[in-house]
C-alpha cells in the first residue's frame, strides 16, 4: 500500500493546477462570446482542445465533437484513478462508472428504438462509447440484441447483470425503461455509499459528507421533476429516491410524495429547510409547460452551483486526503457538460444569454 501523504501529496502537485486551469473562468466566457459554432471550435483549439476540434474540422458532427470530448474526460480521470490504491483507487473507480452507466443506458436506449419500435439507429450508434470504462461490457451486443436475454449475457457476470435481471421484455414493452434506468442509478449510489464508508476517517468523513449532500440534492431535484412536474404517483416516486440523505427520511417528503399528484406543493417541501430554493419555484401548476420547465432548470441550475461549492471548499482542507481527487472529479465532469451545452446552444443558433442560463 502507498503511503497516502506521499500519494495525496503527489496528486495534489498534479491536480491543483489542472483544477486552476478548470476554474477560471477564461474558456467558458470565450465560447459564449463566439457569434458561430465554427467560431467555438476554434477556441476550443486555442484552450487546448485540439482533438476535439480535428474531429470537427474532419466531420463537421457536433456529436462525435462531444464523443472525442468525453473520450479525453475518461482518459483523464482514469490516469488519476491510477495515481491511487486500496478504497481511494476503488471510490474512484466507483465515479468512474457513473459515466459507463450513462453509457450502457444509452446503448440500452438504442435497442429499445430498433427492438421495440423499429427505428433505424445504425448511425447513432457511432456517438456510444464502445471501449472498457470500468466493467467489460460487451456495447454492440446490446444494441444489436435479438432478445432481452441477450442484453443480461452483454454485461458479463458484471453487477448490472443482477439489476438487467429484475426485469422482463414484457415490462420493458408495457412500461418503458424509465425503472430499469432508475435501478442502475440507485446501483451507483450504493456503490458510492460503500465505497466512501469503506475509507479511512479523514477520507471518509469528506467523501461521506460529500455524498450525502450530491445525494440530497439529486433527491430535491426528483421530487420536483417527476413529483411535481410530471406529476409521478406515490409508489413510482418513492422508488426512485436515493436513500442515504436527509431529504429521503424526512416527514416533510413523505408527506409530499404521499400527497394527490396534482396536489403536491414544492413550497412546503422546501420552504422549512430550503427556504431560498423554494423561491425558485412558482408553487402552482399552470398550462404554461415551457415556465414550468424554466422554473425546474433554475432549481437545478442553484442546486448545481451550491454542489459546486462545497466541492470546491474542500480544496481548502486538509491537503493529504482525497480531497483534491474528488474535486478533479466533479470539475472535470461539470466542465464537459459546460462546454458540450454551449457547443449545442451555438449549434441551434441559440442566443447568449439564453445559453448561459440553460447550461448547469
Amino acid at each position: 500500500m502507498k503511503s497516502s501523504v506521499n500519494t495525496y501529496g503527489f496528486i495534489n502537485a498534479k491536480l491543483r493546477a489542472k483544477i486552476g486551469d478548470i476554474r477560471n473562468p477564461q474558456l467558458q466566457e470565450d465560447l459564449l462570446k463566439a457569434g458561430s459554432l465554427v467560431e467555438a471550435i476554434g477556441i476550443l483549439k486555442e484552450h487546448g482542445y485540439e482533438s476535439a476540434a480535428q474531429v470537427y474540422d474532419k466531420t463537421g458532427d457536433l456529436q462525435l465533437v462531444e464523443l472525442s470530448l468525453l473520450n479525453d474526460e475518461i482518459t483523464d480521470l482514469m490516469r488519476v484513478s491510477k495515481f491511487l490504491d486500496g478504497e481511494p483507487k476503488n471510490l474512484l473507480k466507483i465515479l468512474l462508472t457513473r459515466i459507463e452507466v450513462e453509457n450502457v443506458k444509452n446503448a440500452i436506449r438504442l435497442w429499445y428504438s430498433s427492438a421495440i419500435h423499429h427505428r433505424p439507429i445504425s448511425y447513432r450508434s457511432a456517438y456510444l462509447v464502445k471501449y472498457k470504462i470500468v466493467n467489460d461490457i460487451n456495447y454492440t451486443s446490446i444494441i444489436n440484441a435479438v432478445t432481452f436475454d441477450n442484453i443480461i449475457e452483454a454485461v458479463g457476470s458484471s453487477w448490472y447483470e443482477n439489476v438487467l435481471r429484475q426485469f422482463s421484455l414484457e415490462e420493458i414493452e408495457s412500461n418503458g425503461l424509465f425503472e430499469l434506468e432508475s435501478a442502475l442509478d440507485k446501483k451507483v449510489i450504493d456503490l458510492l455509499y460503500q465505497a466512501s464508508n469503506a475509507l479511512k476517517k479523514d477520507d471518509k468523513n469528506i467523501a461521506i459528507k460529500l455524498f450525502k449532500m450530491e445525494v440530497d440534492l439529486k433527491n430535491i431535484i426528483m421530487l420536483v421533476r417527476y413529483g411535481w412536474f410530471h406529476q409521478l404517483e406515490s409508489e413510482r416516486l418513492s422508488s426512485i429516491l436515493y436513500p442515504y440523505s436527509r431529504v429521503y427520511k424526512d416527514d416533510i417528503t413523505k408527506v409530499y410524495i404521499n400527497s394527490n399528484p396534482k396536489n403536491r406543493s414544492v413550497e412546503s417541501l422546501l420552504k422549512e429547510k430550503y427556504q431560498d430554493l423554494s423561491n425558485l419555484v412558482n408553487d402552482s401548476f399552470t398550462d404554461n409547460k415551457l415556465k414550468m420547465i424554466n422554473q425546474v432548470r433554475a432549481l437545478e441550475r442553484y442546486l448545481f452551483t451550491k454542489k459546486g461549492k462545497l466541492f470546491e471548499n474542500c480544496l481548502g482542507g486538509k491537503p493529504f486526503t482525497i480531497a483534491t481527487p474528488l474535486a478533479y472529479f466533479y470539475l472535470r465532469e461539470q466542465q464537459y457538460s459546460v462546454i458540450c451545452g454551449i457547443l449545442g446552444g451555438k449549434y441551434y443558433g441559440v442566443d447568449s444569454k439564453e445559453i448561459e442560463g440553460l447550461i448547469l
